[in-house]
Protein backbone atom coordinates (compact mmCIF):
# COMPACT_ATOMS: atom_id res chain seq x y z
CA UNK A 1 0.00 0.00 0.00
CA UNK A 2 1.38 3.35 -0.85
CA UNK A 3 0.48 6.59 1.92
CA UNK A 4 0.00 10.20 1.53
CA UNK A 5 2.64 11.69 3.93
CA UNK A 6 2.63 14.93 6.11
CA UNK A 7 4.82 16.15 8.66
CA UNK A 8 4.59 19.22 10.78
CA UNK A 9 7.51 21.01 11.70
CA UNK A 10 7.88 24.65 14.37
CA UNK A 11 10.37 27.52 12.98
CA UNK A 12 11.33 29.80 15.92
CA UNK A 13 12.64 33.67 14.61
CA UNK A 14 16.20 32.47 14.84
CA UNK A 15 16.19 29.70 12.73
CA UNK A 16 14.05 31.40 9.85
CA UNK A 17 16.80 31.82 7.73
CA UNK A 18 18.44 28.41 8.01
CA UNK A 19 15.22 27.00 6.89
CA UNK A 20 14.74 29.01 4.03
CA UNK A 21 18.34 29.10 3.44
CA UNK A 22 18.11 25.22 2.68
CA UNK A 23 14.76 25.10 1.05
CA UNK A 24 16.27 27.45 -1.58
CA UNK A 25 19.72 25.53 -1.48
CA UNK A 26 21.13 29.31 -0.78
CA UNK A 27 22.83 27.74 2.50
CA UNK A 28 27.30 27.81 2.90
CA UNK A 29 26.49 24.79 4.73
CA UNK A 30 24.49 22.26 2.53
CA UNK A 31 23.91 17.98 3.34
CA UNK A 32 25.30 15.25 1.74
CA UNK A 33 22.02 13.85 1.25
CA UNK A 34 21.40 16.77 -1.79
CA UNK A 35 22.05 15.70 -5.26
CA UNK A 36 23.54 18.77 -6.83
CA UNK A 37 23.22 17.79 -10.19
CA UNK A 38 19.07 17.79 -9.87
CA UNK A 39 18.80 20.88 -7.37
CA UNK A 40 17.71 22.98 -11.07
CA UNK A 41 14.77 20.88 -11.04
CA UNK A 42 13.32 22.01 -7.75
CA UNK A 43 10.86 24.89 -7.72
CA UNK A 44 10.42 27.34 -5.24
CA UNK A 45 7.00 29.60 -4.58
CA UNK A 46 7.35 32.85 -7.30
CA UNK A 47 6.34 36.02 -5.13
CA UNK A 48 6.96 39.97 -4.63
CA UNK A 49 9.51 40.82 -1.95
CA UNK A 50 11.54 38.01 0.13
CA UNK A 51 10.57 35.54 2.68
CA UNK A 52 11.52 38.00 5.67
CA UNK A 53 9.86 41.04 4.26
CA UNK A 54 6.41 38.84 3.93
CA UNK A 55 6.99 37.21 7.02
CA UNK A 56 7.40 40.72 8.93
CA UNK A 57 4.52 41.99 6.77
CA UNK A 58 2.48 39.59 8.46
CA UNK A 59 3.73 40.26 12.11
CA UNK A 60 3.22 43.64 12.04
CA UNK A 61 -0.20 44.22 12.23
CA UNK A 62 -0.46 42.12 15.61
CA UNK A 63 -1.50 43.89 18.82
CA UNK A 64 1.45 42.30 20.72
CA UNK A 65 5.45 42.34 20.79
CA UNK A 66 6.60 38.77 19.25
CA UNK A 67 8.87 37.50 21.57
CA UNK A 68 12.46 36.47 20.23
CA UNK A 69 12.44 33.37 20.10
CA UNK A 70 8.79 32.76 19.20
CA UNK A 71 7.37 30.04 16.87
CA UNK A 72 6.61 32.70 13.34
CA UNK A 73 6.06 29.46 11.15
CA UNK A 74 4.68 25.90 10.57
CA UNK A 75 6.33 23.75 8.21
CA UNK A 76 4.39 21.44 6.43
CA UNK A 77 6.62 18.50 4.78
CA UNK A 78 4.19 17.06 1.78
CA UNK A 79 5.07 13.71 0.42
CA UNK A 80 4.22 10.51 -0.59
CA UNK A 81 5.94 6.80 0.08
CA UNK A 82 8.82 6.99 -2.52
CA UNK A 83 6.89 3.84 -4.63
CA UNK A 84 4.64 5.81 -6.01
CA UNK A 85 7.27 8.20 -7.33
CA UNK A 86 8.98 5.48 -8.79
CA UNK A 87 6.45 4.03 -10.02
CA UNK A 88 5.53 7.10 -12.51
CA UNK A 89 9.23 7.49 -13.53
CA UNK A 90 12.61 6.62 -11.71
CA UNK A 91 14.41 9.39 -13.71
CA UNK A 92 13.97 12.35 -11.69
CA UNK A 93 14.43 14.95 -14.83
CA UNK A 94 11.59 12.55 -16.37
CA UNK A 95 9.71 12.47 -13.38
CA UNK A 96 9.59 16.34 -13.13
CA UNK A 97 8.00 16.40 -16.22
CA UNK A 98 5.16 13.90 -15.87
CA UNK A 99 2.01 15.11 -16.07
CA UNK A 100 0.63 13.01 -13.23
CA UNK A 101 3.69 14.38 -10.90
CA UNK A 102 2.45 17.77 -11.93
CA UNK A 103 -1.14 17.23 -11.13
CA UNK A 104 0.08 15.86 -7.71
CA UNK A 105 2.14 19.06 -6.82
CA UNK A 106 -0.99 21.15 -8.19
CA UNK A 107 -2.88 19.04 -5.47
CA UNK A 108 -0.81 19.42 -2.73
CA UNK A 109 -0.90 23.27 -3.15
CA UNK A 110 -4.48 23.21 -3.48
CA UNK A 111 -4.85 21.77 -0.26
CA UNK A 112 -1.83 23.63 1.51
CA UNK A 113 -3.65 26.94 0.73
CA UNK A 114 -6.61 25.63 1.71
CA UNK A 115 -5.27 25.31 5.49
CA UNK A 116 -3.72 28.23 5.19
CA UNK A 117 -4.83 30.58 3.05
CA UNK A 118 -2.62 33.87 2.53
CA UNK A 119 -0.75 32.52 5.56
CA UNK A 120 1.59 30.93 3.47
CA UNK A 121 4.86 32.89 2.78
CA UNK A 122 7.08 29.90 0.89
CA UNK A 123 6.73 27.15 -1.02
CA UNK A 124 9.62 24.51 -2.47
CA UNK A 125 9.55 21.52 -4.26
CA UNK A 126 12.65 19.67 -3.66
CA UNK A 127 13.91 16.72 -6.36
CA UNK A 128 17.18 16.47 -5.32
CA UNK A 129 16.61 14.52 -2.22
CA UNK A 130 16.03 10.95 -1.26
CA UNK A 131 12.15 11.73 -2.27
CA UNK A 132 10.45 14.23 -3.88
CA UNK A 133 8.55 16.38 -1.57
CA UNK A 134 6.76 19.67 -0.85
CA UNK A 135 7.68 22.39 1.83
CA UNK A 136 5.28 24.97 2.91
CA UNK A 137 5.75 27.53 5.58
CA UNK A 138 3.19 29.33 6.78
CA UNK A 139 2.33 31.61 9.50
CA UNK A 140 0.46 29.94 12.65
CA UNK A 141 -2.17 33.01 13.09
CA UNK A 142 -5.55 31.88 14.23
CA UNK A 143 -9.03 32.49 12.66
CA UNK A 144 -9.04 36.02 15.43
CA UNK A 145 -5.96 36.73 14.13
CA UNK A 146 -3.57 35.88 17.39
CA UNK A 147 0.15 34.38 16.35
CA UNK A 148 -0.30 31.10 18.18
CA UNK A 149 1.38 28.08 17.06
CA UNK A 150 0.01 25.89 19.86
CA UNK A 151 -3.32 26.27 18.56
CA UNK A 152 -2.51 25.99 14.81
CA UNK A 153 -0.47 22.54 15.66
CA UNK A 154 -2.92 20.98 18.57
CA UNK A 155 -2.75 16.83 18.72
CA UNK A 156 -6.65 17.56 16.82
CA UNK A 157 -5.06 19.61 14.41
CA UNK A 158 -2.31 17.75 13.39
CA UNK A 159 -4.86 14.98 13.27
CA UNK A 160 -7.76 16.40 10.92
CA UNK A 161 -5.07 17.89 8.17
CA UNK A 162 -3.63 13.79 8.25
CA UNK A 163 -7.06 12.89 7.82
CA UNK A 164 -7.48 15.68 5.07
CA UNK A 165 -4.70 15.47 3.13
CA UNK A 166 -4.82 11.98 2.77
CA UNK A 167 -8.70 12.47 1.59
CA UNK A 168 -7.28 14.97 -1.23
CA UNK A 169 -4.49 12.21 -2.52
CA UNK A 170 -6.78 9.23 -2.85
CA UNK A 171 -7.47 10.25 -6.22
CA UNK A 172 -3.73 9.54 -6.93
CA UNK A 173 -4.22 5.86 -4.99
CA UNK A 174 -2.28 7.37 -2.17
CA UNK A 175 -4.12 6.65 1.66
CA UNK A 176 -3.52 7.71 5.25
CA UNK A 177 -1.24 5.67 7.14
CA UNK A 178 -3.13 4.14 10.63
CA UNK A 179 -2.60 7.17 13.52
CA UNK A 180 0.57 6.67 15.97
CA UNK A 181 -2.59 6.35 19.12
CA UNK A 182 -3.49 2.91 17.35
CA UNK A 183 -0.44 1.21 16.20
CA UNK A 184 0.89 2.81 19.63
CA UNK A 185 4.04 3.02 18.02
CA UNK A 186 6.74 5.15 20.22
CA UNK A 187 10.17 6.89 18.79
CA UNK A 188 13.04 5.69 21.16
CA UNK A 189 14.99 8.62 22.03
CA UNK A 190 18.84 8.18 22.19
CA UNK A 191 18.69 9.90 25.14
CA UNK A 192 16.61 6.58 27.02
CA UNK A 193 19.50 4.14 28.46
CA UNK A 194 19.14 0.58 27.36
CA UNK A 195 18.88 -2.30 30.03
CA UNK A 196 21.33 -3.21 32.87
CA UNK A 197 22.54 -6.25 33.15
CA UNK A 198 23.24 -9.53 31.06
CA UNK A 199 21.43 -11.87 29.18
CA UNK A 200 18.96 -11.63 26.45
CA UNK A 201 18.27 -8.35 27.71
CA UNK A 202 21.53 -7.00 27.37
CA UNK A 203 21.83 -8.62 23.54
CA UNK A 204 18.51 -6.99 22.32
CA UNK A 205 19.28 -3.47 24.22
CA UNK A 206 22.64 -3.40 22.53
CA UNK A 207 20.86 -4.46 19.11
CA UNK A 208 18.66 -1.70 19.93
CA UNK A 209 20.96 0.80 20.37
CA UNK A 210 22.75 -0.16 17.47
CA UNK A 211 19.68 0.76 15.44
CA UNK A 212 19.40 4.06 17.42
CA UNK A 213 22.45 5.33 16.33
CA UNK A 214 22.12 4.52 12.72
CA UNK A 215 19.09 6.34 13.34
CA UNK A 216 20.53 9.58 14.87
CA UNK A 217 23.27 9.90 12.12
CA UNK A 218 20.53 9.45 9.37
CA UNK A 219 18.18 12.14 11.30
CA UNK A 220 21.79 14.23 11.85
CA UNK A 221 22.98 14.50 8.42
CA UNK A 222 18.83 15.34 7.47
CA UNK A 223 18.31 18.11 10.52
CA UNK A 224 22.04 19.78 10.89
CA UNK A 225 20.91 23.47 11.32
CA UNK A 226 17.45 22.88 10.47
CA UNK A 227 16.13 20.39 12.93
CA UNK A 228 13.97 18.55 10.41
CA UNK A 229 13.04 14.95 10.02
CA UNK A 230 12.03 15.13 6.18
CA UNK A 231 14.31 12.40 4.20
CA UNK A 232 15.90 9.32 4.33
CA UNK A 233 12.25 7.78 4.41
CA UNK A 234 13.16 4.27 3.24
CA UNK A 235 16.10 3.80 5.66
CA UNK A 236 14.17 5.22 8.64
CA UNK A 237 11.55 3.31 7.79
CA UNK A 238 13.11 -0.22 7.60
CA UNK A 239 14.77 0.99 10.52
CA UNK A 240 11.54 1.66 12.42
CA UNK A 241 10.09 -2.08 11.63
CA UNK A 242 13.25 -3.58 13.21
CA UNK A 243 13.01 -1.37 16.35
CA UNK A 244 9.41 -2.05 16.64
CA UNK A 245 9.74 -6.28 16.31
CA UNK A 246 13.01 -5.20 19.17
CA UNK A 247 11.19 -3.62 21.45
CA UNK A 248 8.25 -6.15 21.50
CA UNK A 249 10.78 -9.04 22.48
CA UNK A 250 12.17 -6.51 25.18
CA UNK A 251 8.37 -6.37 26.62
CA UNK A 252 8.42 -9.71 26.99
CA UNK A 253 11.15 -9.60 29.51
CA UNK A 254 10.97 -9.21 33.24
CA UNK A 255 12.88 -5.87 34.21
CA UNK A 256 14.12 -5.20 37.78
CA UNK A 257 13.06 -2.20 39.77
CA UNK A 258 16.94 -0.29 38.88
CA UNK A 259 16.12 -0.70 35.03
CA UNK A 260 13.00 0.70 35.32
CA UNK A 261 14.29 3.73 37.40
CA UNK A 262 16.75 4.12 34.59
CA UNK A 263 14.40 4.57 31.77
CA UNK A 264 12.15 7.08 33.65
CA UNK A 265 15.45 8.92 34.05
CA UNK A 266 15.90 8.66 30.50
CA UNK A 267 12.71 9.80 29.58
CA UNK A 268 12.68 12.84 31.86
CA UNK A 269 15.69 13.90 29.92
CA UNK A 270 14.41 13.52 26.68
CA UNK A 271 10.83 15.34 28.29
CA UNK A 272 13.42 18.35 29.24
CA UNK A 273 14.64 18.48 26.05
CA UNK A 274 11.63 18.56 23.66
CA UNK A 275 10.39 21.34 26.01
CA UNK A 276 13.46 23.44 25.94
CA UNK A 277 15.03 22.60 22.72
CA UNK A 278 17.76 25.60 23.30
CA UNK A 279 19.50 22.89 24.98
CA UNK A 280 19.80 20.42 21.99
CA UNK A 281 22.91 20.50 20.71
CA UNK A 282 21.88 21.03 17.09
CA UNK A 283 19.73 23.96 17.96
CA UNK A 284 22.80 25.40 19.47
CA UNK A 285 24.95 25.20 16.45
CA UNK A 286 22.07 26.56 14.05
CA UNK A 287 21.92 29.93 16.52
CA UNK A 288 25.50 30.29 17.01
CA UNK A 289 26.14 30.45 13.54
CA UNK A 290 23.08 32.45 12.88
CA UNK A 291 24.76 35.05 15.32
CA UNK A 292 28.43 34.92 13.68
CA UNK A 293 26.73 34.37 10.24
CA UNK A 294 28.34 37.83 8.96
CA UNK A 295 31.72 36.63 9.00
CA UNK A 296 33.50 35.11 5.71
CA UNK A 297 33.93 30.99 5.77
CA UNK A 298 35.74 28.52 3.99
CA UNK A 299 36.16 24.68 4.88
CA UNK A 300 36.53 23.33 8.29
CA UNK A 301 39.42 20.83 7.45
CA UNK A 302 41.84 23.90 8.23
CA UNK A 303 40.02 24.11 11.51
CA UNK A 304 42.63 23.15 13.89
CA UNK A 305 45.34 25.55 12.75
CA UNK A 306 42.84 28.50 13.00
CA UNK A 307 42.99 31.13 16.18
CA UNK A 308 40.12 31.45 18.56
CA UNK A 309 37.68 34.54 18.12
CA UNK A 310 34.40 33.71 19.86
CA UNK A 311 33.46 30.88 21.73
CA UNK A 312 29.97 29.58 23.43
CA UNK A 313 29.82 26.33 24.82
CA UNK A 314 31.80 23.59 22.64
CA UNK A 315 31.14 25.85 19.50
CA UNK A 316 33.66 28.40 18.67
CA UNK A 317 34.57 30.41 15.38
CA UNK A 318 38.30 30.35 14.64
CA UNK A 319 40.07 32.77 12.20
CA UNK A 320 42.38 30.93 9.68
CA UNK A 321 43.84 34.44 7.62
CA UNK A 322 43.11 36.67 5.03
CA UNK A 323 39.02 37.19 7.01
CA UNK A 324 38.47 33.72 6.37
CA UNK A 325 36.62 31.59 9.58
CA UNK A 326 35.37 28.23 10.43
CA UNK A 327 32.79 27.22 12.57
CA UNK A 328 34.43 24.27 14.90
CA UNK A 329 32.70 22.16 17.72
CA UNK A 330 35.41 20.86 20.62
CA UNK A 331 34.78 17.67 22.54
CA UNK A 332 34.29 20.29 25.82
CA UNK A 333 34.43 23.81 27.30
CA UNK A 334 37.11 22.66 28.45
CA UNK A 335 38.74 22.28 25.44
CA UNK A 336 38.12 25.18 23.63
CA UNK A 337 40.03 27.30 26.93
CA UNK A 338 42.81 24.90 26.69
CA UNK A 339 42.72 25.73 22.21
CA UNK A 340 42.76 29.55 23.40
CA UNK A 341 45.56 28.87 25.66
CA UNK A 342 47.60 27.41 23.62
CA UNK A 343 47.28 30.73 20.92
CA UNK A 344 48.20 32.79 23.55
CA UNK A 345 51.74 30.89 24.30
CA UNK A 346 52.34 30.48 20.87
CA UNK A 347 52.02 34.28 20.75
CA UNK A 348 53.84 35.43 23.48
CA UNK A 349 56.81 32.99 22.49
CA UNK A 350 59.15 30.55 24.43
CA UNK A 351 59.91 32.03 28.25
CA UNK A 352 63.40 33.19 28.73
Amino acid sequence: MQYAILRHAKIKAPLMGAAVAHNHRTSSVEKCNIDAALTPLNQTLKSEGTVAERLAAKLKPLPTKVRKDAVVAVELVLSASPEWFDGLAEDRATLHRHPRFREWVKASMAWARGEFGKNILDVAVHMDESSPHMHVLAVPLTKDGRLCAKEVLARSELTRRQDGYAKAMEGFGLSRGDPAKETKRRHIKLTEKPPAGGGKASELAAQLAEANTTIAKLQQQLQRLQGFNIDYSRQIADLEKRLKAKEADLAKLEMGKHVAAEMAAAKKVAQVLRENPENDPETAMALFLEKHKGLGWVDAKSAAAGTLVASEGRFAVLHVGRGKHVLHEFQSQEAVREHELTQRRGRSGPSR
